[in-house]
């Protein structure tokens, strides 16, 4: 899904980021989050045709001394680059959907434990050697193993190559696997390298005067066209930083975070493009004791919420609303069980739950304290849902104190934030005994329906459907949203793109790119 705004004046209202309490299920809650906010951020614009100033080239930062390993390099700037140079086994398009690139075919056991991937043919690295299946081997292990992509392999008991193709066997049934396996490749020649070789329509060249630029692959087994043969190479470093190149036309696009912790303020004609992410901002309940162990409360208050004004008035509409662990633009999101936010359905609801009898009880919500916009978000949800008997108040907690309270389970309320697989597998979320089931919520019958809905062959979708059924009416959490990330480029110099959630190049062969005296085409 294209969110496409041509920026006359940024919207400089405050946006919302709360706790990231992981991007792999076993990382460090704010390590994560710093991670996502090191994606430079935006608050406003001053827009003027003045500053409209034509480019001479297509370039794009690149952090000073640092790896651009896909499995090592960290968040931000360089993980912009690698769409350009490395490719998965698959791409997932704007709705999560999976697509082939350097898989073939593929084929599962009847329980999906054991997957059989067969690669292209015909394919190479940019340093001319033949990928093949010890490559991938070489590369998944590495992810296996990885901060970035632990979580999600984190099933995998076994990867190895077999007859020239790449087996794969896990220790849990997983229907969507391939949806995982977007993950890049690199030539297992390249270990060690600080630039390793991959398969993309680019290569990474070092210049004669101490600078750097990615220049087309000419082995790119695609051979289509693309928008430019080079890409100059900006370098961020202390002296030189990202907001002084985009605001001096030094570089032409970057990705931001518009809800991170710090506001920059960019210069001149700009547009944003926004895609989706699997980051999902949710109301965590103690379901063990106090008044959240009842779900009849915990289906009202989720009631309560009225998320699209959330994502509007915090989230200057860099968030899509959504009511269930699934992005809201993916296949897999029960859009017929959505429900209509009303205060009246709320009223009533907590009628129903024995909480609308005139007398009051306080609760408290707790949100990691050192972020504006995280406690903004947590008081305007707080405002909304104490219209009734039960009282919400807000209590920012440090760090330290707040990841006690949730370990432990001392708590009502948490605003939380997760950085969700991209086969939006909620297990660790829901299920009896999850990695992130602080709330210590427990249903027999949701257990064995999210094992089935990532097992059946029979109707993946009929099952998908019913165990959100199960989660809609016991409220375990309660989903707020999704955020976007967006990708803001120089006025005038692309025409319409289609970044996803991992690739802001996403159908870079379609591209026009404008330079100063000429237009150039993917």
């Amino acid at each position: 899904m294209n969110y496409r705004i041509k920026m006359h004046r940024m919207l400089p209202l405050l946006c919302v980021l709360c706790l990231v309490l992981t991007g792999c299920w076993s990382s460090d809650p704010l390590e994560e989050e710093n991670a996502i906010d090191s994606l430079i951020t935006s608050g406003g614009t001053d827009n003027t045709e003045e500053d409209t100033v034509a480019a001479t080239s297509f370039a794009l930062p690149i952090a000073a001394d640092e790896t651009l390993d896909p499995i090592l390099c960290s968040d931000g700037i360089q993980q912009m680059l690698l769409p350009l140079l490395y490719e998965g086994l698959f791409e997932l398009d704007q709705q999560f959907a999976v697509h082939n690139v350097l898989c073939s075919d593929y084929t599962s056991s009847a329980d999906y434990t054991v997957w059989t991937f067969t690669l292209r043919s015909g394919v190479t690295f940019s340093d001319g050697s033949a990928l093949d299946a010890s490559d991938v081997v070489y590369s998944l292990q590495r992810a296996k193993t990885s901060e970035r992509y632990g979580a999600r392999l984190s099933a995998v008991s076994s990867i190895r190559a077999q007859d020239g193709q790449v087996v794969i066997t896990l220790s849990t049934a997983n229907n969507r696997f391939p949806a995982l396996l977007d993950i890049p490749i690199t030539s297992s020649a390249s270990e060690g390298e600080r630039i390793p070789a991959g398969t993309g329509p680019y290569r990474y060249a070092a210049n004669d005067n101490g600078t750097a630029s990615l220049v087309r692959n000419d082995t790119w087994w695609k051979g289509e066209t693309l928008p430019v043969d080079t890409i100059p190479l900006r370098t961020v470093d202390e002296g030189t930083t990202l907001s002084y190149l985009f605001s001096s036309h030094e570089i032409q696009m970057l990705v931001t975070d518009y809800t991170g912790n710090e506001s920059t303020s960019y210069k001149g004609n700009i547009s944003v493009t926004d895609a989706p992410t699997t980051t999902m901002q949710y109301l965590g309940f103690n379901c063990r004791s106090g008044l959240f162990s009842n779900a009849a409360l915990r289906r009202a208050f989720s009631l309560g919420i009225y998320r699209d004004s959330i994502c509007q008035a915090y989230f200057s509409g860099h968030a899509q609303s959504a009511q269930f662990p699934v992005s809201p633009v993916s296949e897999w999101y029960p859009l017929e069980l959505e429900t209509t936010y009303s205060t009246e359905a709320f009223t009533q609801a907590m009628t129903e739950a024995g909480y609308n009898s005139g007398s009051s009880r306080t609760v408290d919500l707790l949100v990691c304290e050192g972020n504006s916009f995280r406690l903004s978000a947590a008081n305007a949800v707080a405002a909304s849902l104490s219209v009734c008997d039960v009282k919400v108040r807000v209590k920012a907690l440090p760090y330290a104190d707040y990841i006690a309270a949730l370990q432990s389970g001392n708590f009502d309320l948490y605003y939380g934030e997760v950085r969700m697989t991209p086969d939006f597998n909620c297990s660790a979320l829901l299920q009896t005994g999850g990695s992130l089931n602080y709330g210590g919520f427990s249903d027999p019958a949701l257990d064995a329906q999210l094992t089935t809905a990532f097992s059946t062959a029979s109707s993946p979708s009929g099952a998908n459907t019913t165990m959100l059924e199960t989660f809609q009416e016991q409220a375990p959490i309660a989903v707020i949203c999704f955020k976007t990330q967006s990708v803001v480029v120089q006025g005038g110099v692309v025409d319409e793109i289609t970044p996803t959630y991992n690739n802001p190049f996403y159908q870079l062969s379609n591209w026009q790119i404008h330079l100063k005296g000429e237009t150039t085409h993917g």
